[in-house]
């Protein structure tokens, strides 16, 4: 097979320029410290990186709605916990007004007192966030759930519709909560009885057995119905702790992952670039002495 002096040149400058280009490519991938700088550069690779990434972006967002969902969330724990503390002096205060031997004088004092604490009790259950949206209203969290009716009724304006949230592939978790089912029911509410109770101790002469008894055991209901809103609470943080401990492994393996993929190994890198150089200096330095070559020389 004859090989014409421009053949010769046109498969000369065909590697000069595939050289030039590896060099330039490395070139670009050692600037940057990535080993793909384009799609062709590693075709699987990038199909995987995108789908990594995207995984990422998903699991960024889950983060996000756990620290929203969890910081809500204990600011009511917070706010029923004290609630609690508040019930548990209620109950004291009502075994103490029940007791037949306490003077009108001692009850007027009960009375005082349990308004104050009814107060406090409203205060927390229209508890606000520091967007100023109410933690235990429902899905209405733009309204205080407890409030006046105009005739000094206090009345439940919320709903019972708890805020559903992603925080995880395929996983919702509750995002607020609501007091209609602690202290609103079908029978009445906690605080018309307080009322009651708190006007009875108010008249002298009350006997005290029959809404002493029914105070009673309502308190005793809303101290258990405010525990389980205290357990369903702690369970769900405790959840969204789990569930981001898990993101954060996931969201490290996909780091490492990526960067395995996505990351310049520079050590091989400049040794490649090394070797294209020299590959360059001796192409450039043949091609430049055979085509100084004529038939003149062989004569």
């Amino acid at each position: 097979m004859r090989v014409s002096s421009g053949q010769l040149n046109q498969y000369v400058l065909a590697g000069l320029s595939r050289q030039g280009d590896a060099y330039a490519t490395l070139i670009q991938q050692m600037s940057s410290g990535n080993r793909i700088t384009k799609p062709s550069d590693d075709p699987l690779g990038t199909v995987t990186l995108l789908g990594l990434n995207r995984e990422q972006s998903n699991l960024d967002q889950y983060g996000k709605n756990i620290e929203s969902t969890s910081s809500s969330l204990e600011q009511a724990e917070s706010y029923l916990d004290s609630s609690f503390n508040v019930l548990m002096r209620v109950q004291d205060l009502v075994l103490s007004g029940n007791n037949g031997s306490a003077t009108d004088a001692d009850r007027l004092a009960y009375a005082s007192e349990l308004k104050s604490l009814r107060d406090n009790l409203v205060d927390f259950a229209n508890a606000q966030d520091g967007d100023g949206h109410y933690l235990m209203a429902g899905s209405q969290v733009d309204q205080p759930p407890v409030v006046d009716d105009g005739s000094g009724n206090l009345i439940y304006q919320g709903d019972g519709l708890i805020r559903q949230v992603q925080v995880a592939k395929g996983v919702s978790m509750g995002a607020n909560i609501s007091v209609e089912g602690i202290y609103f029911d079908a029978g009445g509410s906690f605080f018309q009885d307080l009322d009651s109770y708190i006007t009875a101790l108010e008249t002298p002469g009350t006997d005290m057995s029959t809404v002493g008894g029914t105070m009673t055991n309502r308190v005793s209901h809303t101290v258990d119905t405010i525990n389980r809103s205290l357990t369903d609470v702690g369970g769900r943080i405790s959840s969204l702790q789990s569930l981001d401990t898990a993101r954060q492994d996931v969201s490290l393996a996909n780091d490492k992952i990526i960067g395995e993929i996505k990351d310049l190994d520079y050590a091989d890198a400049a040794d490649r670039a090394n070797q294209i150089q020299l590959a360059l200096t001796a192409t450039q330095k043949t091609y430049s002495q055979l085509s100084q070559l004529s038939l003149f020389d062989y004569l």
